[in-house]
C-alpha cells in the first residue's frame, strides 16, 4: 500500500471523511492531511481522524488566517462523541506540510479531493519534487467519448460539466494539470454522479474488525449520516478506490480542459486517464472486506 499526502476540503461534504476512512482502513499509510480553506473546525475533525486511526498525521492549512467555523452535522456531532475541541490550529502551511512529507517520504503519492491549492503552491516551488501518481476527484468525459453502462439524462449532449474541486481554484488546477506527473488520473461526475451509499448499501457491509479503527469510525459517521439522509453520493470514496484499484475503472486517455463553465476532456492517447466507467461489484466488494 503506498505512501499517501491527502489534500481535502474536509469538514464541508463528509464524503472526504469517508474517502479518508476507507484509504486508512484499506491499509493505505496517510502521511500528510493539507485542508481547503483550513477552517479551524475542518482542522479539528482532521485531527480527530488521526488521532482515531492512532497514527501521527501532520496536518496543513491552505490558509492560515481570519476563518470561521464553517462545518457541522455529522462531524461535529463525532467531535463532541469523541471528546475533542471543534477548534484547532494547522501545523503550517499546507505547501510545507506537503514538502516535509515529500522529503521523509520521497515516494508518497498525492490524493486530492478538494481544491489543489497547496499541492498547487508546492508543485510551483523551484525544488518541488514531482510525484509519479496524482489523483484528483474532479473532471467530467462526456458520453460521446464513452457511453458507460449506467447514464443519466442530465449529462446527455454534454462535453463539459461544473466540477467543484477544479473551479474552486482554476490556477492551482493549472498548475497541476501542467506538472510532468506519469500516472495522472481524474475521477468525475460522469461516474460519481451513478454511484450512491444508502442503507441498502450500508446492510451489506459486514462489522469493522475491532483491530481496524478506521473501520470502525467509518461505520460510527455512517451510522449517524444515514440517521438524517437516505443516500450519499460516493464522489471522493469512489475516487479513492480508484487510486488504490486503478484496474476497476474504464479510463479513457486525455487532457482535462477549461470548457463552458466547466470542465471537460480533449482525447489525447499520450493524456491523463480520465475515468469513464467502473466495476460497481468490485467498488463495493473494496468497502466490504476493507483491507
Amino acid at each position: 500500500m503506498p505512501d499517501l499526502i491527502v489534500e481535502t476540503d474536509l469538514g464541508h461534504d463528509p464524503d472526504d471523511l469517508f474517502a479518508l476512512c476507507y484509504l486508512a482502513a484499506a491499509g493505505a499509510h496517510i502521511r500528510a492531511i493539507t485542508v481547503v480553506p483550513g477552517d479551524p473546525d475542518q482542522l479539528a475533525v482532521a485531527r480527530l481522524f488521526a488521532r482515531a486511526v492512532g497514527a501521527d498525521i501532520p496536518v496543513g492549512a491552505s490558509h492560515l488566517t481570519g476563518r470561521k467555523p464553517s462545518s457541522g452535522g455529522v462531524h461535529h456531532r463525532l467531535l463532541d462523541r469523541f471528546g475533542a475541541p471543534r477548534a484547532v490550529a494547522p501545523d503550517g502551511p499546507g505547501d510545507d506540510v506537503v514538502a516535509a512529507a515529500l522529503d521523509r517520504h520521497r515516494d508518497a503519492e498525492l490524493f486530492v479531493i478538494g481544491p489543489c491549492t497547496s499541492t498547487a503552491r508546492y508543485l510551483a516551488r523551484s525544488d518541488a519534487r514531482v510525484p509519479r501518481r496524482v489523483t484528483m476527484q474532479g473532471g467530467f468525459l462526456g458520453y460521446h467519448l464513452h457511453a458507460p453502462v449506467v447514464r443519466l439524462p442530465e449529462f446527455e449532449g454534454k462535453e463539459w460539466a461544473p466540477t467543484f474541486n477544479l473551479n474552486g481554484d482554476r490556477k492551482g488546477a493549472s498548475v497541476l494539470l501542467a506538472a510532468p506527473v506519469a500516472d495522472r488520473r481524474f475521477v468525475g461526475k460522469n461516474v460519481c454522479h451513478t454511484l450512491l451509499y444508502d442503507t441498502a448499501v450500508h446492510a451489506t457491509m459486514p462489522p469493522p474488525p475491532s483491530d481496524n479503527p478506521a473501520a470502525e469510525l467509518f461505520r460510527l459517521a455512517m451510522d449517524l449520516y444515514l440517521a438524517d439522509h437516505p443516500t450519499k453520493k460516493w464522489h471522493d470514496p469512489t475516487a479513492a478506490v480508484c487510486h488504490l484499484h486503478p484496474e476497476i475503472g474504464v479510463w479513457v486517455r486525455g487532457r482535462v480542459t477549461k470548457l463552458g463553465g466547466g470542465w471537460g476532456t480533449v482525447p489525447d492517447p499520450t493524456g491523463d486517464h480520465i475515468l469513464a466507467d467502473i466495476d460497481r461489484g468490485a467498488l463495493w466488494d473494496c468497502f466490504r472486506t476493507w483491507t
